[in-house]
């Protein structure tokens, strides 16, 4: 028996497929299939219910993860406490939301190839919503995204705070009686929006219900860089982060339209629970460091 025919046994049942485990663990299907049915034979016992199509674990499969989970998390340690930084030669997937692209993302691979030079970034950018799903997929092993600080089953850490607020071109005109604007006096201008799978999308649309209004949305985009760029023309109104467009705001190009609508947007690094590589932890305390986000 071995810790890679445990590591692909555990990641199987996790992922809840051969292919995302060997996706996970970078490796074929076949292979993943192979290292199970060689763990099978040592010990004598199915692990898997192969009459359903579904990758489900037999009785006797459910009591070995118990002892899978230590194993590997043993290993884990072991390597955390053994292996040098400079030692580590494997690939790290990071999943990451279009404002940490923006800001410190280069700072945080900088940081990366310091402390693990034989390590491989990938970096994928995506929505919030696309995060979550393909970490919970074992497609990324950490994520950087805006989101909850509690989420079921993962690991969740704080990067800090954005300010965003309410961007307009000058040519856009305001009305209001006091110095905030409110989701019923906003309502009317053409607004910039956001696509469904991103966290602004509720953000926004839960400030405009609770305003008993229907916005004018002109536009749901998934950029905030197209975003800002339709805002710039004049075509209506978005809301930014202030971090990313602070040179702009100061040249008069954007200007901020002050609203009464909750100003933060949190972000957090996310990892699975089941994690057991201290590299992602690794990787992921050094984006808090790199983060250049209110804290």
């Amino acid at each position: 028996m071995s810790l890679r025919q445990l590591e692909a046994f555990y990641w199987a049942v996790i992922l809840g497929s051969f292919a995302a485990a060997a996706k996970r663990l970078f490796v074929t299907q076949s292979t993943i299939s192979m290292r199970i049915r060689e763990l099978e034979l040592h010990l004598g016992v199915e692990l898997f219910d192969r009459s359903s199509r579904a990758v489900k674990p037999t009785a006797v499969g459910l009591e070995l993860m118990h002892y899978a989970r230590r194993m590997l998390g043993l290993a884990s340690q072991i390597k955390k406490q053994i292996t040098p930084k400079a030692k580590y030669s494997e690939q790290i997937r990071i999943g990451v939301a279009e404002v940490i692209s923006l800001t410190w993302l280069p700072q945080l691979l900088k940081k990366i190839s310091m402390n693990f030079p034989q390590v491989r970034q990938e970096v994928t950018q995506m929505l919030a919503d696309d995060l979550f799903k393909y970490l919970n997929k074992g497609v990324f092993d950490l994520i950087l995204t805006p989101g909850p600080e509690n989420k079921p089953g993962l690991h969740v850490s704080s990067l800090g705070s954005v300010k965003f607020s309410w961007m307009a071109n000058s040519k856009l005109k305001f009305q209001t009686n006091r110095g905030l604007l409110n989701a019923q006096e906003l309502a009317n201008q053409p607004i910039i929006g956001y696509a469904p799978q991103s966290f602004l999308r509720s953000t926004l649309d839960d400030w405009f219900i609770k305003g008993h209004v229907q916005p004018n949305y002109l536009l749901r985009c998934t950029s905030i860089l197209v975003a800002a760029a339709m805002t710039h023309k004049g075509i209506g109104c978005s809301y930014l982060p202030k971090i990313c467009f602070e040179s702009d705001i100061a040249a008069r190009k954007l200007e901020l339209v002050p609203s009464d609508i909750e100003s933060h947007v949190y972000f957090n690094s996310a990892i699975l629970a089941d994690e057991n590589n201290p590299l992602v932890f690794q990787v992921a305390e050094l984006a808090y460091l790199a983060s250049t986000f209110i804290k």
